[in-house]
């Protein structure tokens, strides 16, 4: 057995020893609004349930290891003392991982993500409607856990209404964890889902375009779904566009066009899939 002394290891060693070591971490897309009714969405793996009497669930946005700065989730959960949780599935994990980014204040996650809000019944902060469990938090405590770059805040709160997808619940009204198919973090980017084990996720550095940069007819394709759509609006930038008059693979119908495109999304190819969506805009225009 190796044994290592946190105080001999400097914060990121000892961040990717937590992350990796406890596992796998359900995650949680936070929703929380500042006094003047901005609404910000980020995602959070260090996050579980604290108790049933009352109902509490808690998460820990970390000051940053590089500015020591506070997360816009924290300031606001001070401010107006309120958040929700959706809970992460497979069907949005690459949707929730693009809400990861580092966007500037008053950018809205939501947008961004392509998700949709949910309306609360006793909060302000709206969920997201793509998740199959959602909760409506008022806070009970924060806790500091150091007030030093990378130091975490224990947010608690006390869940006053639940939301839950009924297609989850088998014929015995309980909740299939198969059919919530809930997504768990893991070390670096590897990621776990209940119904086939383990996967990587694999994140652009930097901040994506986002949905609302991608064209009204990829929105609307009805072959490529959320996680597709999210690995387009992942990219820094719109890749430019190349001519190749030659190719003839792509001498073909909408549907052959989109399908291509989500195969080459599957293998990895973002520049290859930008190219056929600038082909369906050519016969869409």
């Amino acid at each position: 057995m190796k044994s290592i002394n946190p105080k001999e290891q400097n914060l990121r060693e000892n961040y990717h020893l937590m992350i990796s070591g406890i596992t796998p971490r359900p995650i949680a897309l936070v929703s929380s609004i500042d006094r003047n009714g901005q609404v910000n969405l980020a995602p959070y793996s260090f996050f579980n349930g604290f108790g049933a009497n009352p109902p509490i669930v808690g998460f820990s946005p970390s000051f940053s290891g590089r500015t020591g700065l506070p997360k816009d989730s924290l300031l606001n959960i001070r401010e107006t003392e309120e958040f929700t949780i959706s809970v992460v599935d497979s069907d949005m994990v690459e949707q929730m991982s693009l809400t990861s980014g580092e966007y500037d204040k008053g950018i809205d996650e939501f947008v961004k993500g392509g998700f949709h809000r949910y309306n609360s019944l006793k909060v302000k902060s709206p969920g997201v409607a793509e998740s199959k469990f959602i909760m409506e938090c008022k806070l009970h405590s924060i806790i500091d856990l150091g007030g030093k770059p990378g130091s975490g805040n224990l947010i608690l709160g006390e869940i006053v209404q639940f939301h839950v997808n009924e297609q989850v619940y088998d014929e015995n009204g309980k909740i299939d964890p198969f059919r919530m198919d809930s997504v768990g973090r893991l070390g670096y980017a590897w990621y776990n889902r209940v119904s086939s084990g383990i996967f990587e996720l694999n994140k652009a550095a930097g901040v994506g375009i986002g949905f609302d940069q991608l064209p009204d007819y990829i929105l609307k394709s009805d072959v490529l779904t959320g996680n597709d759509l999210a690995k387009l609006a992942s990219v820094n930038e719109i890749p430019k566009k190349y001519n190749d008059n030659n190719n003839t693979k792509y001498n073909t119908s909408s549907k052959v066009l989109h399908e291509l495109c989500r195969e080459a999304i599957h293998a990895g190819d973002l520049q290859e899939a930008w190219q056929i969506v600038f082909i369906i805009g050519g016969q869409v225009g």
